[in-house]
């Protein structure tokens, strides 16, 4: 404890004086006040809302895609998946909305095995965005949009609701695009439509294979900037598949480095610059550090 540097009863008087002689005597009584001790408080950890544990995947001619993998993504977390092709970052991303199965090992769900959901319901509570946005052909930009609220039960004042929702969250015009098919779009433009199709059930979940592989490079950098925006304004867990490093670094809030099933590392894309694991992370990031 401090020692109180004045008396108690102690009377200082503060004089204060102007440029014409007016004196103002202001009389303080001066006691020791103990400091306020104030608790320390901890924001929670974020829950965990994907974790694989110890899966592993082989497939009937003995190839192993993945190996072991222990991984979680936090909700409210965008992890990237970055590697070659075979790596196993799509497998993984199967696994998780039981497109396929592990051979060995659980993948959990909000702690909840995912083997214990019914796979039909278990997919219209996750939202997919495919390689090529998946879109059906022969329905409209309204009809691709609502299709998981209408298999939700949603009414069809509801869906029609939604859908100008979503399309509006994407940067399209509903009432200029909801009547028009897929290959009346651009490629952007499909991708937009994709992802409201994934958002417009309002999962909490979001899972990404490589939606923007397959834009040119203007558009790729405007689908990602609208991305960061969706990101920034839903915090939603999402899990983005890509071959692109850079795209990782930028739209990730951690990265998940697979090469031949295996996980080499997982951190920030500042861990990941700073302390790289091994020689393969290294040589991948000369990749972004190259002009």
């Amino acid at each position: 404890m401090c020692d109180n540097p004045w008396p108690h009863n102690t009377v200082l008087g503060i004089l204060i004086g102007n440029s014409i002689g007016t004196i103002i005597t202001i009389m303080t009584h001066i006691s020791y006040v103990p400091p306020t001790i104030w608790p320390v408080i901890t924001s929670p950890m974020p829950s965990i809302a994907l974790e694989a544990r110890h899966v592993t995947k082989q497939f009937t001619n003995g190839t192993f895609a993945l190996e072991d993998i222990n991984w979680h993504v936090r909700a409210g977390e965008t992890m990237a998946l970055i590697g070659e092709s075979g790596s196993g970052k799509t497998t993984l991303l199967r696994l998780l909305n039981r497109l396929d199965v592990p051979t060995s090992g659980e993948i959990h769900i909000h702690d909840t095995p995912a083997h214990d959901k019914n796979p039909i319901e278990l997919r219209r509570r996750l939202g997919y965005v495919q390689q090529d946005g998946g879109l059906l052909p022969h329905w409209t930009v309204a009809q691709n949009v609502s299709l998981v609220p209408t298999l939700l039960g949603w009414s069809p004042v509801q869906c029609d609701t939604q859908v100008t929702t979503m399309l509006d969250l994407v940067s399209l015009d509903a009432e200029a695009y909801r009547h028009r098919y897929p290959i009346e779009l651009s490629g952007g433009q499909r991708q937009r439509v994709a992802v409201a199709r994934a958002l417009a059930g309002n999962p909490d979940i979001v899972l990404l294979d490589e939606p923007f592989g397959a834009l040119d490079a203007l558009t790729r950098i405007d689908i990602q900037n609208q991305f960061l925006d969706l990101k920034q304004r839903l915090n939603k867990t999402m899990v983005l598949v890509t071959h692109d490093l850079r795209e990782a670094f930028r739209l990730g809030d951690r990265i998940t480095v697979l090469r031949q099933g295996r996980i080499m590392q997982i951190g920030s894309p500042d861990e990941l610059m700073t302390h790289p694991s091994n020689t393969y992370v290294e040589s991948l990031l000369k990749h972004v550090l190259s002009p």
